[in-house]
């Protein structure tokens, strides 16, 4: 009986724990992230745009063309520096290009205080082949941004159902 029991035990434990798991990653992401600033707001509030919209083919929610190369940025972010924590210093030019092929969102949860948006937002830049936004950091403290990436689907086929979650945090001195 004792073995019985204990097989029983096992496998409800193989079969729980990864439920368990599913739901609490599935549901770590719903609620607000809160953005922490150790810098004083200015008196006005900047430009911060979360562009919306119809995306391009490529998947940037921008259509603008931009026909004149911006001025060189002075830190540049992909997603490879996703979850890391950055520096860049007041009156930089931060670049954030993140790469073709999926549906950007974002940002998600802009600080106006800190960062003042250089249009257009998430535009096609077809030489990094990516979707890049441009920012100038306008005041001292700390921000996080966070980009959203989905599959981009056409019409009446399959489509796999999955959010890429893109954060940076920026500290600007």
């Amino acid at each position: 009986m004792s073995t019985y029991a204990g097989i029983t035990r096992r496998r409800l434990f193989i079969l729980v724990v990864p439920l368990l798991l599913a739901f609490v990653l599935a549901f770590s992401a719903c609620g607000t992230n809160p953005s922490t600033t150790t810098g004083a707001a200015p008196a006005s509030t900047a430009t911060t745009a979360t562009t919306t919209g119809q995306p391009t083919a490529e998947g940037c929610p921008s259509s603008t063309v931009v026909t004149t190369a911006p001025v060189a940025a002075n830190v540049v972010l992909t997603n490879a520096n996703s979850g890391n924590t950055i520096t860049a210093h007041k009156g930089d030019i931060i670049q954030v290009n993140l790469p073709f092929g999926h549906n950007w969102q974002g940002p998600l949860n802009p600080s106006p205080g800190l960062l003042t948006t250089q249009g257009p937002a998430g535009y096609s830049n077809a030489s990094a082949k990516a979707c890049t936004w441009r920012f100038l950091a306008a005041n001292t403290g700390t921000i996080h941004l966070a980009f959203a990436g989905r599959p981009i689907c056409k019409k009446n086929e399959a489509c796999p159902m999955y959010v890429m979650a893109v954060p940076f945090t920026i500290v600007i001195k």
